[in-house]
């Protein structure tokens, strides 16, 4: 504590922190131990934000807020940029001390449209982000503190009470693992035939030349027997998903969580990352049997359409702001555990000084996710889905003002509610798709979430 508090001062008087000073202050410590803050956490009501990405050797744990930034409406990003551009003048760190550059200070997320019905999503703003006051931040093995503060006048008692509560989330609290929790009530399959149906007008659609592509999505409500620890449940996601996005993010009674295998955007040094990700098709039970379908999907002239159109809509928005762009004219396979995906990784050199948000406006929503041309597939989408989608294939990540940032597309994923669950998966109607296939599709995607559960007998 005592530390600390010396280090916290020495900070303020020698950069001479004034009142409206964002100051981003981190410290080395020891260890983390992310299960164990989930646990001391999961009964509090305070914001948090959690992901990990095992194959990359990166986690974070953002918890509680010193700042927010909630927009709503068709001007969200605009809102949103003007909200953060306030705070980045009077911004000062010591990152450069731990040769860090890539830290995280607003973590959240951002729905897949503007919220357009009431109920399931109401905790959750259409932009919703936020400023830790602790980010637990581990990097290549190597574990952080970072504490966010305001001003100039942080008295020693409430730098105190910082750091007792600092102190309670660090204490080691390991919950067994449990049976999973078992569903007792479900809505699986119920909604197929009307699923089907909307498939059917979505291919008139496409027949009639108003759209290229739809994605339509399903969601399943489900009622568990008991309560469950959000923490076992995203120690198995990390476990059975190394490769991709475990992610959760709590605002009042909600948790949305998650395992996505797709990387909206990575900015970084200058430079963007995306993955081109369309076209699915099931794990084989042998190594054989996996091979021929892998070599299925990259010969399916439907399946390379599609992917197609994803790879040509990430090229042409990396285009307006990059001058130099990167990726192979083949797509090489995804594979996850559960499902294989038509893979194409797309780079490209940013060609001036870009705001995140002017980025993120010209990438999202995706063909992957949404159709082409985007704003006619948006208002099928409305017009059949019975749902709202909320931040399920919206995007979560987090960003800084160094403009470094990484957000994944929020697919794989669920909704908490105490004892409800409901989960999303979405698939890509294009021309050639059959209704049976697709609905088969879109049990594959709802797997890694699905079988989080058991089903009570």
């Amino acid at each position: 504590m005592k530390r600390f508090l010396e280090k916290i001062e020495h900070f303020i008087k020698s950069n001479s922190i004034q009142n409206k000073t964002l100051s981003s202050l981190a410290f080395d410590i020891e260890d983390i131990d992310f299960s164990s803050i989930l646990n001391n956490i999961q009964n509090r009501k305070e914001l948090y934000f959690y992901t990990t990405n095992v194959k990359e050797d990166i986690s974070f744990l953002g918890f509680d807020s010193i700042f927010q930034v909630q927009t709503n409406g068709n001007t969200r990003l605009e809102d949103t940029t003007n909200e953060i551009t306030k705070l980045e003048k009077d911004f000062c760190s010591n990152w450069s001390d731990f040769n860090l550059h890539s830290v995280p200070l607003f973590l959240g997320g951002m729905k897949f449209s503007i919220n357009y019905l009431e109920g399931l999503w109401s905790d959750f703003s259409d932009s919703e982000w936020f400023i830790p006051k602790f980010l637990f931040f581990e990097f290549r093995g190597k574990p952080y503190l970072v504490y966010n503060f305001f001003g100039n006048k942080a008295s020693k008692d409430e730098i105190n009470r910082d750091f007792e509560l600092l102190n309670s989330l660090l204490k080691l609290n390991h919950k067994k693992r449990n049976e999973p929790g078992r569903i007792v009530i479900s809505s699986n399959g119920k909604e197929k035939e009307g699923w089907v149906r909307n498939i059917n007008k979505a291919l008139e659609e496409i027949d009639s030349g108003k759209v290229q592509k739809i994605v339509l999505s399903r969601q399943i409500d489900m009622e568990l027997e008991t309560n469950i620890d959000i923490s076992n449940i995203l120690r198995t996601l990390g476990e059975r998903y190394p490769r991709c996005y475990v992610f959760a993010f709590r605002k009042n009674d909600s948790i949305f969580f998650g395992a996505s295998p797709e990387k909206l955007a990575k900015i970084s040094n200058g430079w963007i990352e995306a993955d081109a990700l369309a076209g699915s098709v099931a794990r084989g039970e042998t190594e054989e049997k996996d091979e021929h379908l892998a070599n299925s999907l990259l010969n399916s002239q439907k399946d390379l359409a599609e992917q197609q159109i994803v790879v040509s809509f990430i090229r042409d928005s990396f285009s307006k702001f990059c001058n130099e762009i990167v990726f192979d004219d083949t797509p090489i396979i995804r594979k996850l555990p559960n499902i294989q995906h038509l893979w194409t990784p797309i780079k490209g050199k940013i060609n001036s000084e870009q705001s995140v948000f002017t980025i993120l406006k010209e990438l999202h929503p995706t063909p992957a996710i949404c159709g082409v041309p985007w704003n006619k597939a948006l208002d099928s989408i409305r017009e059949m889905e019975p749902h709202d989608r909320g931040l399920f294939s919206g995007m979560v990540g987090w960003f800084n003002f160094n403009n470094e940032g990484e957000f994944a597309v929020a697919i794989r994923s669920a909704l908490l509610k105490k004892k409800s669950i409901y989960a999303f998966a979405g698939c890509g109607i294009v021309k050639g798709s059959e209704p049976e296939f697709e609905y088969a599709e879109s049990e594959l995607k709802l797997k890694p979430i699905l079988s989080l559960f058991e089903t009570k007998e």
